[in-house]
């Protein structure tokens, strides 16, 4: 740090808002969580150079040639140094940075939050809330309450998913952008960083309100979210996002080594632990169900609890609670949304019959003792769960299990047209010694079971609409000449080389291309086993718009399509790029015969 209180490592700084945040976010964690003494010392010189030197004039334009971006949480980290250190000048520097523009849209429920195109960055403008949070934390002020409330209902009504995620291509999206991101795009949530801005939120709103269903979104990323994804590689390297294709999906390793989100996936693991156990003054909490202890000190009596579960591959938790002395407190249980009947709960072998609150909690009130014993039954059942953008229409729609999304693995391609919706329990049979997995009955090779186990580069279907038949063909299995190269934020390969070619050779009867169209792009001749069947133009005035182009009615049996870059383009494009995501192709099910 120089002595004006300047601390960047390079001149000038890049990104200014976003480093000092960060900076002020760690400093806290110091001095919190590391017993730091000379954090705060610290965290006041480069306070005071941000004061004097950051550009406030407009925080809540995102412009990264002005290098403004993702300051989002700043009131947050200032609003923790007031709550920390009690000096008004971190709270009235919070104040700055609130980000009141977004904010007040949910002031009241039912407002259009989507912003300019293309949309609010999704886990930026979530992460936010925890600012609101934070500054409810500060001031006891009702409307931020209420902002965040409102806006976590938002979420979970019209933009997460059955995994808990949400932001296709890092965006909030009016729900028919939804819809047809599904289908057209393979990156729909940042795993990492959207799964950490959750449970900062949530966790906030539990704190607050008491109510235990801000507990459910917790579980559903802890189980689905990022702890279904990949573990991080030994470069570094993370499952950053997610896919949930309606035609099929894989998990892989899909961004650079020691990228931002490498570095949140610690941020959220680190958080794990505190999301696990709450108390007050007469109360102990458990709010997620896994392996886990607490000691808790309750007056004069120091309390352990030890938790012991296989959940959700069992539905059973048992709790030993040891006592330093008899005392009488209550222990409450989280009553999750998805339960499929009523909790049973037993003390010591005793059938207990636990007062639910309006609070979502089964309260346990009784005088407990050492070595006392608990334990508790959370029914789960098979169920199909809607698309959140599917307004009254049952499809596309995901099976789970309890908390637990149930991905498909289907050797033969997309089995969405032999499984029974509408009977779930009969059309899924339990597969034996394999804990929440279920072979179809119509076909034993299709195989449901825990998206979390899924490994990298296997193929799964998490969502399913009759009307698509689709089956993906991701880009790591086409054949392309030299002069492609890799979109990652679209997940696209792109070319200007003329003459430059994309094919692949397939089993099926009808295929189609799936990209984007653009403003720049060109035209390409596409061909089915040599022989050249159109001229295809991505070019669109209107950027970054969904293209499919579709061959059907195809012989059964082997196929192969090309598509070459053309010379000729549209006179009103301003380049040739040509563009895939993917070919999806349609291959009728195999009938299974025999009983």
């Amino acid at each position: 740090i120089e002595p004006d209180g300047y601390f960047y490592s390079t001149r000038p700084p890049s990104p200014p808002h976003y480093i000092y945040e960060k900076m002020a976010g760690g400093l806290l964690d110091a001095y919190l969580y590391g017993g730091n003494t000379e954090a705060l010392g610290l965290l006041d010189r480069i306070t005071a150079w941000a004061e004097k030197n950051l550009d406030h004039s407009n925080p809540y334009v995102f412009n990264t040639m002005a290098g403004i971006t993702e300051w989002y949480t700043l009131s947050e980290n200032l609003y923790r140094a007031y709550l920390v250190t009690g000096q008004g000048r971190y709270r009235d520097y919070a104040r700055t940075w609130e980000y009141t523009n977004y904010w007040n849209l949910f002031a009241e429920p039912g407002k259009d939050i989507f912003g300019p195109s293309p949309g609010y960055h999704a886990y930026s403008h979530v992460n936010t809330l925890s600012g609101a949070a934070a500054a409810y934390a500060a001031t006891g002020e009702r409307r931020y309450l209420n902002i965040i409330r409102n806006g976590y209902d938002y979420l979970q009504a019209h933009q997460v998913y059955a995994t808990g995620g949400y932001g296709p291509g890092e965006r909030m999206v009016p729900e028919t952008l939804l819809l047809e991101y599904l289908d057209s795009m393979e990156n729909h949530w940042e795993t990492q960083c959207c799964s950490w801005a959750a449970f900062k939120l949530a966790k906030y709103l539990m704190s607050f309100t008491g109510d235990a269903r801000y507990g459910d979104w917790m579980e559903r990323l802890l189980i689905n979210g990022i702890g279904a994804s990949l573990p991080m590689s030994a470069d570094s390297r993370v499952m950053y996002y997610a896919g949930h294709g309606l035609s099929g999906a894989c998990k892989t390793h899909n961004m650079p080594p020691w990228a931002c989100c490498a570095g949140t996936r610690i941020q959220a693991v680190a958080d794990y632990h505190d999301l696990i156990f709450f108390k007050d003054a007469d109360s102990l909490y458990v709010n997620i169900f896994t392996p886990a202890t607490v000691t808790w000190d309750h007056g004069k009596t120091r309390v352990t609890l030890r938790q012991e579960t296989r959940f959700p591959e069992s539905d059973g938790v048992v709790l030993r609670l040891s006592l330093s002395r008899a005392d009488t407190f209550a222990v409450k249980l989280r009553q999750p949304g998805w339960l499929a009947g009523p909790m049973e709960v037993k003390v010591n072998d005793q059938v207990v019959h636990p007062e639910g609150n309006g609070k979502h909690w089964m309260v346990i009130q009784r005088k407990w003792h050492d070595g006392d014993l608990a334990s508790v039954r959370l029914p789960m059942r098979l169920q199909v769960e809607r698309f959140p953008a599917a307004s009254s229409n049952p499809f596309p729609a995901a099976i789970v299990y309890g908390p637990v999304v149930l991905a498909c693995r289907s050797p033969e391609g997309n089995p969405v047209s032999i499984i029974n919706f509408a009977n779930l329990e009969s059309s899924l049979v339990p597969s034996p010694g394999e804990p929440l997995s279920f072979h179809l009955a119509s076909d034993p090779n299709v195989l449901f079971r825990p998206y979390y186990q899924f490994k990298e580069g296997e193929r799964y279907f998490i969502y399913f609409d009759p009307k698509h038949p689709w089956t993906r063909l991701p880009l790591r299995e086409l054949k392309f000449s030299p002069g492609w190269s890799l979109n990652l934020t679209e997940d696209m390969q792109i070319t200007t080389n003329v003459g430059a070619y994309v094919e692949r050779t397939f089993t099926g009867t009808s295929i189609r291309w799936v990209g984007r169209k653009f403003d720049d792009a060109g035209k390409c001749e596409v061909s089915i086993d040599g022989k050249v069947v159109g001229t295809v133009d991505q070019y669109d005035p209107v950027r970054d718009t969904s293209f499919r182009y579709e061959i059907g009615d195809l012989p059964p049996g082997q196929h192969t399509i090309r598509l070459t870059l053309l010379a000729e383009k549209n006179a009103a494009s301003k380049d040739r790029f040509a563009n895939i995501t993917a070919f999806d192709i349609v291959c009728p099910p195999t009938p299974v015969s025999g009983p």
